[in-house]
């Protein structure tokens, strides 16, 4: 792994173990086992540092959803897909609740400093882009009902997504609660 790599996963687990506030470039120093002149050598800021984590993050959750489909060779539904990105997204776990905490810490931070929003607010866009696609497909293969608006069903996933993993951090549902809900959102849009 190199440097640049471990510092960013390093962050993200000290991030998600402390707080954004609390992570410092020297502890991730430590905990990487590198020096901190070898941090600073990748990131010169501790906000530069944190926007690498953000699409470090959002890269592992990437590789999950896609190793949670298996190996189907594109035979795999849109609705499983669905499910299976709603539950990489969600705090399911102690390392889902830890990207979660610091995704939304950073969300936090971003609003009044556009210059970390802008990598979120494009991955928020990305992401939006790919379900409503996702969708649109769906419902031409006719697994989900066509008279939904791939768009505004998209908004509303991620939506419920993001409001759900708050809920699972402050101890309002647990997991299972969570995913249930999903799944029957999920099924309310099914072709019928």
């Amino acid at each position: 792994m190199t440097n640049a790599r471990a510092c960013r996963s390093t962050a993200g687990c000290v991030a998600g173990r402390h707080g954004l506030d609390r992570a410092t470039l020297r502890d991730i120093a430590v905990e990487a086992g590198i020096s901190l002149g070898a941090v600073q050598h990748y990131f010169r800021s501790k906000d530069e540092l944190l926007r690498h984590v953000i699409g470090y993050t959002g890269e592992q959750v990437t590789a999950r959803i896609m190793a949670g489909l298996g190996d189907h060779d594109g035979a795999f539904s849109g609705r499983s897909f669905l499910r299976v990105m709603a539950a990489e997204m969600l705090p399911l776990d102690a390392r889902r609740r830890s990207e979660r905490r610091v995704l939304q810490a950073f969300g936090v931070r971003a609003a009044d400093a556009p210059h970390l929003a802008d990598p979120l607010r494009e991955g928020y866009h990305w992401l939006h882009d790919q379900v409503a696609e996702l969708i649109g497909r769906a419902q031409r293969a006719g697994e989900l009902r066509p008279d939904l608006d791939a768009e505004r069903e998209s908004i509303a996933l991620l939506a419920m997504i993001e409001g759900l993993a708050f809920d699972i951090l402050l101890g309002v549902r647990d997991p299972g609660q969570a995913m249930a809900s999903v799944h029957y959102h999920l099924d309310r849009l099914a072709a019928r």
